[in-house]
C-alpha cells in the first residue's frame, strides 16, 4: 500500500465510521423519494462538513471528492445490477485537476409507498467492480457531432454500464476493502470474512468484509 492508497483507506474508514454512528442512532433512515428527489446524498453528507465534500455535479464522476478521494453514490431497491452512467467503475478516477482513489457508497432501500428506508449500506473499494484501471480509463465513451445534412445533429455513442451490486453477497452494513489491516486504523472495525473474485485472466483478487461494532447488536 502506497501513501495515496493509505490516505484513501483512512478516508473511507472515517466516512464508514461516521455513517455507522448515524445508523446506530437511526438504523433505517428514509433516504429515498421526496417528490422525485434522491435523498441518499443528503443523508450521506450530513456530518461530513469538516471534510469539505466537493460535489462535481449530477452527471460527473465521482459524485464527491474529499481530500482528493472520490466517492460515487449509488442507491437501488433490489440487489441486482447497478447502472453506471457513461463511466466504468473502478478503484481510481481522473477528473480535471484531480486524480485519486475511488470508493463507491452503495445503498439498498425498501420502499413503502413514497418512502424508502435504508436496509443495506456499504462503502466499497472501486477495485471490487474492476481492478484494471488502465483498461477502464482507456475506454472511450464519446459522441459524434456535425451529423446530418445540415451538420447540426449529434449521434450519441455514450454507453451505460451495468455491474452486479455487492449486496448480492453482502447484506447489512459493511466496509469492503482489499486490505486485511483496515481494523488497525479504527478499533471499531470487525473483520468478518473475505470474498475472492476471479478475473478473466484467472487471477484471484481478495476483498475483506468489515462490520462496525456500533451495529453488531442492531
Amino acid at each position: 500500500m502506497n501513501e495515496r492508497e493509505e490516505h484513501a483507506l483512512r478516508m473511507a474508514i472515517e466516512i464508514f465510521h461516521r455513517s455507522c454512528l448515524k445508523l446506530s442512532r437511526h438504523r433505517n433512515p428514509n433516504i429515498y423519494m421526496r417528490g422525485n428527489d434522491e435523498l441518499l446524498s443528503d443523508w450521506f453528507t450530513a456530518g461530513l462538513e469538516d471534510l469539505q465534500p466537493e460535489s462535481l455535479g449530477a452527471n460527473d464522476h465521482p459524485d464527491y471528492i474529499m481530500e482528493t478521494v472520490g466517492f460515487e453514490l449509488k442507491s437501488l431497491r433490489g440487489r441486482g445490477q447497478i447502472q453506471f452512467n457513461s463511466t466504468i467503475p473502478c478503484g481510481g478516477y481522473v477528473h480535471g485537476r484531480y486524480e485519486g482513489e475511488c470508493y463507491y457508497v452503495v445503498a439498498r432501500y425498501s420502499q413503502e409507498r413514497q418512502y424508502g428506508y435504508l436496509e443495506d449500506f456499504s462503502v466499497v473499494d472501486g477495485d471490487y467492480f474492476n481492478h484494471d484501471r488502465e483498461w477502464a480509463f482507456a475506454h472511450v465513451n464519446t459522441q459524434q457531432t456535425g451529423f446530418g445534412t445540415y451538420a447540426d445533429g449529434v449521434v450519441r455513442h455514450r454507453k451505460m454500464y451495468s455491474f452486479p451490486s455487492p449486496h448480492r453477497e453482502i447484506e447489512g452494513v459493511a466496509l469492503v476493502s482489499k486490505y486485511d489491516n483496515a481494523a488497525d486504523y479504527n478499533g471499531n472495525l470487525i473483520l468478518e470474512r473475505y470474498i475472492d473474485r476471479e478475473d478473466t485472466r484467472g487471477h484471484t483478487v481478495r476483498f475483506y468484509v468489515y462490520r462496525h461494532a456500533a451495529l453488531t447488536n442492531l
